[in-house]
């Protein structure tokens, strides 16, 4: 225990007892040895604790004086920031002040310049009124002369000048008439002229279409003589063709009929079968021209059985 208060302080203190060497005495002796020891041991702790409790006082009133003079301290840092921060404000308002006047004095001093320049303008243009004026003044006299003159329709001279006004109205007035009428009589020649052209190229528009019209018109009469020749050449090809179809026909017929009678037919029913000779149809054309296979088929089968009797009956007479 010795050995750890030991190292706990960083070595021997000098309040700690010493330590004996009692390799030879009795155990009893040894405790009581173990228990003074113990003893020294807790007053010299004691006694640390003191001075440790007297050490953290000091401390505890120097951390609190350090936090007074800190306190202090920040106080007078914020104060002089404050007083930093009106010092820059004031500065920052004496240079705005600063600026504002100098602007002002500029443009006071521009309008000084300005005001300068229009009062030598005003000045010209007096010098140039006044010239104007006494240049003008035989126009006085003569307007005088005039009224002492005419008193009798102008009495006054600004009744002269009146009627001067109003013949000058007047005389503007029918002037823009006058370059009115003028200008819509252009426009009217314009437009006329625009309409000339117009319209002859309307006639000339409706001339050739005409002449084409004409040309078409020719080209499909021609084209209808043709095709009526066509026509009239085609109905007496078929009339031909039909006239030749109803010779065929009849001649199939016949040749049917004579077969019927050769082998012992009804004539009154092969000529109760016979077309009316009438004009016909295209279709009644074909109607017909397929019953004559079907009579050609006949004809044929008929010769064949012909064909067929006669073999069989030149043998036997040959044998005869």
């Amino acid at each position: 225990m010795q050995a750890n208060i030991v190292n706990s302080y960083g070595g021997r203190h000098k309040g700690l007892p010493q330590t004996l060497t009692l390799d030879h005495v009795s155990p009893a002796t040894r405790l009581l040895e173990k228990r003074r020891q113990m003893f020294e041991v807790q007053e010299a702790l004691d006694a640390q604790k003191e001075e440790f409790s007297r050490r953290e006082d000091a401390f505890r009133r120097r951390e609190e004086a350090l936090r007074k003079k800190d306190l202090e301290l920040q106080e007078s840092l914020i104060k002089f920031n404050k007083f930093l921060q009106e010092n820059e404000s004031k500065r920052n308002r004496a240079i705005k002040r600063a600026s504002d006047e100098r602007k002002q004095r500029e443009q006071k001093e521009a309008e000084i310049t300005r005001l300068h320049e229009q009062l030598a303008q005003k000045m010209e243009d007096e010098l140039a009124l006044k010239k104007q004026v006494a240049q003008n003044t035989k126009y006085q006299e003569y307007l005088n002369n005039v009224v002492e003159f005419v008193t009798e329709d102008y009495h006054e001279i600004q009744e002269l000048l009146n009627r001067y006004q109003t013949l000058k109205d007047a005389n503007h007035d029918l002037s823009d008439r006058q370059r009115a009428h003028e200008q819509e009589n252009e426009d009217k020649r314009v437009s006329f002229s625009n309409f000339q052209k117009e319209r002859a190229n309307m006639i000339l528009n409706a001339n050739n279409e005409i002449a084409s019209l004409q040309k078409k018109l020719e080209s499909a009469e021609s084209l209808t003589y043709r095709l009526q020749n066509e026509v009239d050449s085609t109905i007496r090809g078929m009339s031909d063709k039909t006239l030749e179809l109803g010779q065929i026909l009849s001649s199939v017929e016949n040749l049917l009929e004579r077969f019927e009678m050769h082998m012992h037919a009804h004539k009154q029913a092969r000529e109760d079968k016979k077309p009316a000779q009438r004009q016909r149809s295209a279709e009644e054309l074909e109607q017909e021209g397929k019953r004559a296979m079907e009579h050609l088929d006949e004809i044929a089968m008929y010769m064949t059985d012909y064909k067929d009797i006669v073999d069989d009956w030149l043998p036997v007479r040959t044998a005869r």
